[in-house]
């Protein structure tokens, strides 16, 4: 993926087109990335919306990166990471747990046990399967979205790999 295929120097766009092209270009890839540390549709599109409120706000500061994309995706898996939180948070602060989720017509156990697991990984965890596994990115562009050390992402990927093995052998 070519993430200076539309900067804002470019003399033959707008501001409002080059920025819309970059919208329909990253906001799926965003969007995985969201929904994969999230688990919920509705906070993942809000992650997405802030990621881009602040990709407008900050705009010339994208036309100098080599790699706008990275600097998408680090903004979006904080905003992630930030929403769980204080999802959390809040659950706790009003003492009452999760609500349940109705389990499915049989056929789905093993769907389901894929989601258990899947939700007992960190968020680093969970964003650099979407990054890596889900869409193809390599450890190096993956530790350089998730603003980390290409060790650092190495480490997060053998985790989640390793619990996820456990938690589906367990199940």
């Amino acid at each position: 993926m070519d993430g200076r295929a539309v900067t804002a120097g470019d003399p033959t766009q707008t501001q409002e087109a080059a920025f819309g092209q970059l919208v329909a270009r990253e906001t799926g890839r965003l969007y995985r990335a969201a929904l994969a540390i999230l688990d919920d549709r509705g906070d993942a599109e809000d992650a997405v919306q802030e990621t881009m409120l602040a990709a407008w706000r900050h705009w010339p500061l994208l036309d100098g990166l080599a790699n706008p994309a990275a600097w998408l995706t680090r903004v979006c898996v904080n905003h992630a990471i930030s929403r769980q939180r204080r999802r959390r948070r809040s659950v706790l602060w009003r003492g009452s747990a999760a609500s349940a989720q109705p389990e499915p017509p049989g056929g789905y156990a093993q769907l389901l046990d894929l989601q258990r697991a899947y939700r007992r990984l960190s968020p680093r965890q969970r964003a650099m399967v979407a990054l890596h596994i889900d869409d193809g990115y390599t450890v190096k562009e993956c530790a350089e979205m998730l603003g980390c050390r290409v060790g650092t992402a190495q480490g997060h990927l053998a985790r989640a790999r390793a619990k996820l093995r456990r938690e589906l052998t367990d199940a």
